[in-house]
């Protein structure tokens, strides 16, 4: 195995809690988050818990903290701290078997030798690292079980330890949180600890342990500060279900055995409580009798009920190659005949297992298999998922057999819209459709290729059938001209979208403007649905043309309308500081007092503001919430980066309170000051 790069802080005393060396340097937020969580984690340090280990991820660098803490009893000043952090890649996880083999690599500073041993990465060799695992104890199999117990079996959530010293459930945690699949031990946050009450991402950690004559007071203290419900450690009374008991014993192991294979396999997502359903089918896969298909199929419906979960594990069991070769029994007739006759099709997702490539296939590769399959399925009632495994064989069959289903199967309507997605384009049959309209769709988008019009024609034959449920997976599935086919519907209906489907069409900024310069005259209503989609993205169009923006904003500030001409204004005035064309500085002139004064009479809206906060700068957390001093600053350092006419802020800001509140900002900002000589 190859080594790695693990970067590493410290931080200690110096004149105060800080920062002393690393070999990184993170963002400001992730620099701060540290600093709070290498502090001692109470007031006063408890006996058995002068060291622990501390374990939270740092998501948006994609690295995970693994620190340890050592009360410094060298240091002058009480409760003085040594914290050093190792920084994780998150793309490593996976392959270290046992996390806890990381605990070798801290290493406690002693005085002034501290400085410069920790400003350069760590080369970690994981071969060698995953073979360093804790010692096992008497005790540990039943800590194990109890948090696996905890944890998932009881669904608990921020889960209290009571112990005497930090490391008596060390090794447990360390053996449950390697257990995990990559994706979900990523975001586990513990820490062996707590000498008070803890919490990360405004939340208690997932697992903390505390000194028994803490216990009373951290859960007191996390229900009143943190408005969370804090869960004790479930004693292990027995017996357990099978596959608590299973996951336990793969826990103890520190390189895990066939649970684990099989849970790294299928489970996927981050979501913690569904370890226990990816663990009951494992259970189910490794039960001593064989398992038949519908009890297998059976039990994934009933534990996966929606189509979007357990994605993974349903291509992997069910899908066409089934790669967990160990359990490949299933004969491919069986399987599709299955599938297509379950009472719960609704948990499967036909596109996901390939349905009808897979019908096809199998008439292709295998035409007895293929005939008993059709047979079988003409005597059966079939679901939604059997009418693309019959409409694939179909294909591949002969088109005199197809019009003979359809025709004595009124039912396959789906299977049309597949052999003629033109069909698409007509309202009626979609309201036709009743409850049958996600199948029509999904054999729609099951075409690789539909001419752009087209699909525009079906966009607005959903919407105008009132099928709008549809219109967030058309946009995923088609893009740029579904966005085209919304917003002709809006332009010529005068249309409004539910916030479901404006929330699926911010994901396509740039088609948005696209359609709206498309033509130099479009609807009001249809420029003020594109820039509530729009706006809060406008680093996305800042080289796009805004005079359709500007002349739509100049007509609701003429018909009085304040509340759509205030977002207007916020929106423009984000484009203008970020030097969009053609004219900026007019963008500035008509919308900076407008906005400025909302945001001084506390009126500017929420989703007003959020638009600009990720566009002027800002301020020292304690300052940070003065909208006004950060607008007033990304104006100057707006004027500094585009080098615009100093005396344009003058004709900017004609109001004199105004203009003195902002030369007073300018000298606080880098190149502000040349910026106030220019207008004196």
């Amino acid at each position: 195995m190859k080594s790695t790069v693990v970067q590493q802080t410290l931080h200690g005393y110096a004149e105060g809690h800080r920062l002393l060396d690393g070999s990184v340097k993170l963002p400001d937020e992730l620099a701060r988050l540290m600093l709070r969580m290498s502090d001692l984690s109470g007031s006063n340090v408890v006996s058995g818990f002068e060291e622990y280990v501390t374990g939270y991820p740092l998501e948006s660098v994609d690295m995970y903290a693994l620190a340890k803490t050592w009360y410094a009893a060298e240091m002058p000043r009480p409760g003085c701290v040594w914290t050093h952090t190792l920084l994780i890649p998150g793309n490593i996880m996976a392959e270290i078997s046992f996390l806890g083999a990381l605990a070798s690599l801290f290493i406690r500073p002693h005085g002034s030798v501290t400085r410069g041993k920790y400003s350069k990465p760590i080369e970690v060799d994981l071969s060698e690292v995953v073979q360093e695992v804790l010692a096992p104890s008497n005790s540990l199999p039943n800590q194990i079980l109890e948090i696996v117990e905890t944890l998932y079996g009881r669904g608990k959530d921020n889960i209290l330890i009571s112990a005497h010293s930090s490391r008596g459930y060390e090794s447990a945690i360390f053996s449950v949180w390697s257990q995990q699949w990559p994706q979900l031990s990523k975001v586990f946050s513990f820490c062996t600890g707590a000498l008070s009450a803890r919490g990360f991402g405004g939340k208690p950690f997932d697992i903390q342990c505390a000194h028994p004559s803490l216990i009373r007071e951290i859960t007191t203290a996390i229900v009143a500060k943190q408005s969370q419900e804090i869960s004790l450690l479930v004693t292990n009374e027995g017996p357990h279900t099978s596959w608590i008991d299973r996951a336990a014993q793969d826990a103890l192991t520190a390189n895990g055995g066939q649970f684990r294979q099989l849970l790294w396999g299928l489970a996927e997502g981050a979501d913690r409580k569904s370890f226990g359903r990816f663990a009951m089918i494992i259970d189910n896969l490794l039960s001593a009798s064989p398992n038949l298909l519908s009890e297998l199929l059976g039990k994934v419906e009933e534990l996966f009920p929606n189509p979007n979960s357990g994605n993974l594990l349903k291509t992997t069991l069910f899908g066409a190659k089934q790669s967990l070769n160990e359990f490949n029994r299933f004969d491919e007739g069986e399987l599709l005949a299955a599938i297509a006759t379950t009472d719960h099709p609704e948990a499967f997702s036909s596109d996901g297992l390939r349905l009808r490539e897979r019908g096809r296939d199998l008439c292709r590769l295998d035409p007895q298999s293929a005939r008993h399959t059709i047979s079988k399925l003409f005597r059966l009632p079939i679901n939604q998922l059997g009418e693309d495994v019959i409409a694939g064989m179909i294909e591949a069959v002969n088109p005199v057999i197809a019009r003979e289903i359809t025709s004595e199967q009124p039912q396959f309507l789906p299977t049309l819209f597949r052999a003629k997605p033109e069909l698409g384009t007509s309202p009626e049959l979609w309201i036709a459709a009743g409850d049958r309209k996600r199948e029509l769709f999904e054999s729609l988008i099951s075409h690789e290729k539909l001419d752009d019009a087209l699909i525009m024609q079906i966009v607005q034959a959903i919407l105008e059938s009132d099928s709008e449920s549809l219109l967030r997976r058309a946009l995923e599935s088609w893009g740029k001209p579904a966005v085209f086919g919304t917003f002709d519907w809006i332009a010529k209906h005068e249309g409004v979208l539910s916030d479901r489907s404006v929330g699926a069409l911010t994901f396509h900024v740039t088609s948005v403007v696209e359609w709206l310069l498309a033509t130099p005259e479009r609807p009001r209503c249809a420029v003020i649905a594109a820039a509530h989609i729009v706006a809060p993205y406008s680093y996305q169009i800042r080289e796009s043309d805004t005079q359709p923006w500007l002349r739509t904003f100049r007509e609701l500030v003429k018909d009085g309308r304040d509340k759509d001409s205030i977002y207007f204004a916020t929106f423009l005035l984000a484009l203008g500081l970020q030097n969009a064309p053609p004219v900026p500085l007019t963008l500035i002139a008509e919308t900076f007092e407008r906005v400025h004064q909302a945001a001084w009479d506390e009126a500017l809206p929420d989703n007003a503001w959020v638009i600009l906060d990720p566009i002027v700068p800002h301020l020292w957390w304690h300052h940070d919430w003065d909208k006004c001093e950060r607008m007033r600053r990304g104006l100057i350092e707006a004027f500094v980066k585009n080098h615009w006419p100093s005396i344009q802020l003058v004709e900017c800001i004609p109001n004199q309170d105004l203009l003195v509140q902002v030369v007073t900002t300018a000298s606080k900002v880098s190149g502000g000051k040349e910026i106030i000589s220019g207008i004196k």
